[in-house]
């Protein structure tokens, strides 16, 4: 099959490595990462997703972006991916160094020269919208080189895990978000409502990693693993492995393994106060912003047949 070259933004966490690990085993390998502040630091973000290349080896080049959002405080998820921001995971020695330090004018050019050659790039979005955001605003006509646009974050029913109404990557940076549902770009948007209805149970998990090849690369998804289990158990779910942003990988990874799905038009509550960062979303369009596709649900067999690829990698 033949894929559209793929960007990952991501913010470093633990899902966003399960996520990587993912995308690599499954032979769709980021063209390119750009990394953003949220689930910790810039830094941290950034050394997260360096490790995380070399723990498999692959040699994909990472350019780092924002470290801020557009115009609110900074906030993160220190709480739910630990200090390091993975869980204490065991990191090799030796990590690459970053390809450079400014993913916006990356993104810009790689959009640019795909637009001007007819191409398009895709790009999967696990984190804040901060860059991509950045990037629209300084050139909109990038947008003619943006493939399939894929965003873990946001609700479908106002059910946020941060605030009552807002998910972490959206509430991290409304404007930003804002910026990119304004965007006339075909997206994909996983909610955070099925990334908590789609798991594993956690004797489950224990059963596949028992049939995984001891090494660093198991020792490495183990530990990411058993970090969001107990994260989970910690905040009354139980011990349960929910795919958060592995179900965004997922979903570009294999296409088909959605079952249903929403059209709607998706904007985002600015103003301060209860709702700030709320997504709303609306099947009728009167919202204005061009139309996405919400996913609502997925097979549970094909996510964990992705996963289960994922802890069995070995380094090349």
């Amino acid at each position: 099959m033949s894929h559209n070259k793929l960007i990952l933004d991501t913010d470093g966490g633990v899902d966003d490595a399960q996520a990587l690990l993912m995308l690599i085993a499954a032979g769709r390998t980021p063209d390119a990462i750009t990394t953003v502040f949220g689930n910790v630091g810039l830094e941290a973000a950034t050394r997260n997703i360096l490790a995380t290349l070399a723990v498999v080896g692959a040699k994909t080049p990472v350019h780092t972006g924002a470290g801020r959002p557009l115009t609110q405080a900074i906030i993160d998820a220190k709480y739910i991916h630990g200090e390091d921001g993975l869980g204490g995971a065991p990191r090799p020695l030796h990590t690459a160094e970053i390809a450079g330090d400014d993913a916006i004018g990356f993104l810009r050019q790689t959009f640019r020269d795909a637009g001007n050659k007819g191409e398009k790039v895709d790009i999967l979005m696990i984190g804040p919208l901060t860059n991509l955001a950045l990037a629209l605003r300084l050139e909109p006509s990038i947008f003619n080189g943006i493939g399939q646009l894929t965003i873990m974050g946001a609700t479908v029913y106002g059910r946020g895990n941060t605030t009552p109404a807002a998910e972490f990557n959206i509430y991290a940076d409304p404007e930003a978000a804002s910026v990119v549902f304004s965007a006339d770009i075909e997206t994909v948007v996983i909610p955070w409502e099925p990334c908590v209805s789609h798991d594993m149970k956690g004797p489950a998990v224990d059963a596949m990693f028992e049939t995984v090849a001891e090494g660093p690369e198991k020792a490495f998804s183990l530990a990411l693993a058993k970090h969001a289990r107990h994260t989970n158990e910690s905040y009354g779910g139980g011990d349960t492995f929910r795919f958060v942003d592995p179900l965004a990988a997922a979903v570009v990874i294999d296409p088909s393994v959605v079952t249903k799905s929403l059209r709607a038009s998706m904007d985002v509550a600015l103003a301060p106060g209860i709702a700030r960062g709320m997504t709303l979303v609306d099947p009728s369009g009167r919202l204005g912003t061009p139309m996405v596709t919400i996913v609502e649900e997925a097979k549970i067999d094909r996510l964990i047949e992705i996963y289960d690829a994922s802890v069995r990698f070995t380094a090349q």
